[in-house]
């Protein structure tokens, strides 16, 4: 598999939907993206360019620049941006990278019906005073 396939794969794991958008997540001009993704040119990308495109893609640079290891690390990827994740999080957020915008947007819904707040009923209820 070549860096080209392994950034294509990356890019549909992370529901990045064009070069384009890519391009405007890493920082890397479209046209790179592009041959990277053809794999046109005498030698590979620069070593900058792939770490750009492996956190816009949330995969790790190993995996991305040689196909070494696994291609996500939640391990890696939580304590970039948040140090203290708790690890059943972590792993909630894995496998909501693969589901598709259906299963996705129904999995939101789930949760924000379960993190709305519960009433405070205690107005109501009549209080003793002993």
């Amino acid at each position: 598999m070549t860096i080209g396939n392994r950034l294509d794969q990356a890019m549909k794991a992370a529901r990045i939907k064009s070069q384009s958008e890519l391009a405007r997540i890493s920082g890397v001009p479209q046209a790179t993206i592009s041959r990277i993704l053809k794999g046109v040119g005498s030698k590979g990308p620069e070593t900058e360019t792939v770490k750009k495109l492996a956190k816009a893609c949330r995969v790790t640079f190993s995996w991305l620049n040689e196909g070494t290891a696994e291609a996500t690390d939640s391990e890696e990827a939580s304590t970039d941006n948040y140090p203290a994740i708790d690890k059943r999080i972590a792993h909630a957020l894995k496998i909501m990278q693969q589901m598709s915008d259906y299963q996705l947007n129904q999995m939101i819904k789930i949760i924000d019906t379960i993190a709305e707040p519960i009433p405070d009923n205690s107005a109501d209820k009549p209080h003793s005073d002993r």
